[in-house]
């Protein structure tokens, strides 16, 4: 017997478990989950569940006023009656919160495959790729920090691709400006363009994070929210938005005269509200899927792979000094790692994986 956890989608922090027992059917198989991270990345999964990304569409939830949480991770194929999907294989890709999962499984080589199941056609491919768990992760002792870094360091690495790429607004400006410093998208972002070493990169993070933002040395310099008006404004700078504080971005376009573009990446300040009419050059939304998809193209699926999966295990060397992982276990373990997130309350310096075993 496994089970499902829907969150409500007016209420982050309230969740319902509900009891489930799947068989696969002819082209299908089951996947038990068995490590998942959980991280400010999940929340925005959950913020943007509607148009125009549909992010509660990847895993049906039992009523419109609910959705299953996405979740990046590792998995066991532990009943297959799918073609070229062996019992037993396990796989990094994304996974509902819940103990396991149905997918209609289309092997693509190298022991990964895509899940055909037709409600996840529509969104972003992407996500529907699974990859044999040992090309993420050569050891179950690696899971962990692998299960948190490899989507949001995908991120980071595609925004570093972009960022660099924009020769226009990048000549223009000496300096980057991380909102939401702390999270970890931005760490690896950060992390990218140090190895670049072409511009400064300032991160602008909370008074109660700032020790733990400058500990990780990935920043040039490090100011609390409350001091982005003794930030030089006139200077050319380009604006990395994180944390989706309509407040604050409207702040920063105030003051920072010589800002030179703008781009939105994430919310994990998602409960504030989003800016009104923004002076100086309008923010730009970042996807990463697009951009992903463009590096493939131009460096190759296998190329892209590689240079990818070689710059985050150097990253993950880099953070295993700096950052500790917490495991949660069942039900109730998906919550105390969920729930500090959409408060807000969450601690930098930690970060949180979840076992769906109890």
């Amino acid at each position: 017997m496994g089970f499902r956890i829907e969150t409500a989608k007016v209420d982050l922090t309230r969740h319902a478990v509900h009891d489930e027992s799947l068989e696969p059917g002819p082209g299908e198989a089951i996947a038990q989950v068995d490590l998942a991270a959980v991280t400010a990345n999940n929340v925005t999964y959950a913020v943007h569940h509607g148009p125009p990304l549909f992010y509660g569409d990847f895993f049906p939830a039992s009523g419109p006023e609910w959705l299953v949480v996405p979740l990046w991770g590792f998995g066991t194929i532990v009943a297959s009656r799918a073609d070229g999907v062996a019992e037993g294989a396990r796989v990094y890709g994304y996974w509902p919160s819940a103990s396991h999962l149905r997918l209609r499984p289309q092997p693509r080589g190298s022991g990964g495959f895509t899940d055909m199941a037709a409600h996840r056609q529509p969104m972003a491919a992407v996500y529907n790729g699974y990859v044999a768990a040992g090309a993420i992760a050569p050891t179950a002792a690696d899971e962990p920090m692998a299960a948190l870094f490899r989507p949001l360091f995908g991120t980071a690495f595609a925004l570093d691709a972009a960022l660099a790429g924009d020769a226009d607004a990048a000549t223009r400006a000496d300096s980057f400006l991380f909102t939401s410093a702390s999270s970890k998208t931005a760490l690896g972002t950060a992390w990218c363009l140090k190895q670049r070493g072409t511009h400064r990169v300032i991160g602008l993070t909370s008074a109660a994070n700032r020790a733990f933002v400058e500990q990780t040395g990935l920043y040039d310099a490090v100011c609390s929210y409350d001091e982005v008006e003794t930030l030089a404004g006139d200077q050319p700078i380009i604006l990395v938005d994180f944390a989706g504080d309509g407040a604050t971005m409207l702040r920063l376009h105030r003051h920072l005269g010589g800002l030179v573009a703008s781009h939105i990446v994430g919310d994990t300040h998602w409960q504030a509200p989003a800016a009104a009419e923004l002076p100086g050059p309008n923010p730009a939304l970042f996807f990463a899927p697009s951009i992903m998809a463009e590096l493939a193209a131009r460096m190759g699926p296998a190329g892209f792979q590689a240079a990818l999966a070689d710059r985050m295990a150097r990253f993950i060397e880099d953070a295993a000094s700096w950052l500790e992982v917490r495991v949660h276990h069942g039900p109730e373990g998906f919550a105390s790692a969920f729930d500090p997130l959409v408060a807000g309350t969450a601690n930098a310096g930690t970060a949180s994986v979840w076992r769906p075993e109890a």
